[in-house]
């Protein structure tokens, strides 16, 4: 019999299901600094605490589709190239310049923080994400820990999505849900739409439901 761990870890290699967010820290337009960016997907771009009013660089390499109401922005990139640079300016005229690898990956959250931001740890300073923190988050509640909850959360129609169970860490909040389609067509979740504003990671157990299947989701925030 294969250890959960172990199991899950497979499960989320082979899936691809678990985002984490890439922190860029960044005090200087002149800077470059480097992101990594999916070529066949949309990536989500968000400059922490402020809303991106432009992204520019060389035409015709990517396109741009901005949220008014959030903020953020959603890159996809159109060229073959393996780099690209783009400058981001948010609200108060800030500007950011990024570097992106771009790969054939599933779609990435890129977070851009000026570097007067607070640093919470060495991964941070390091533009990487907390991975061992996160996975050992979501891998706690696949397992059950977590204090036990029931709420009922609208999401898209046809579904069903239920917080089963709460699990906070230190400096990160680990919620499980079950998600159950509720229609009689077959459904794919997309972990991008259910990110809001501090998710480190998601994990969907099966991202394509039947009619009448359910999934464990796994959502990882960090907290103040």
């Amino acid at each position: 019999m294969i250890k959960t761990s172990t199991a899950l870890a497979l499960l989320l290699l082979s899936s691809n299901q678990v985002t984490a967010a890439q922190i860029l820290f960044q005090g200087s337009p002149t800077e470059s600094t480097v992101a990594t960016v999916s070529r066949n997907e949309p990536n989500m771009i968000k400059v922490d605490k402020h809303k991106i009013t432009r992204i520019y660089g060389a035409e015709g390499l990517f396109t741009v589709t901005p949220e008014e109401e959030t903020g953020v922005a959603w890159l996809k990139p159109l060229t073959d190239k393996p780099l690209m640079s783009i400058f981001i300016t948010d609200e108060t005229g800030q500007h950011f310049k990024l570097l992106l690898k771009v790969e054939d990956i599933p779609a990435e959250t890129i977070i851009v923080k000026g570097k007067n931001e607070p640093v919470r740890d060495a991964y941070s300073q390091k533009n990487e994400p907390r991975n061992e923190e996160l996975l050992a988050a979501i891998l706690a509640l696949y397992d059950g820990e977590g204090d036990k909850k029931t709420e009922v959360i609208p999401l898209w129609k046809g579904t069903k999505f239920e917080l089963v169970r709460v699990l906070e860490l230190q400096g990160i909040r680990g919620e499980a849900y079950v998600l159950t389609n509720t229609s009689d067509k077959e459904i794919v979740a997309d972990e991008r739409e259910l990110y809001r504003d501090g998710v480190q990671a998601i994990a969907i157990e099966k991202p394509i439901l039947s009619a009448g299947e359910s999934t464990q989701v796994f959502v990882i925030t960090e907290i103040e």
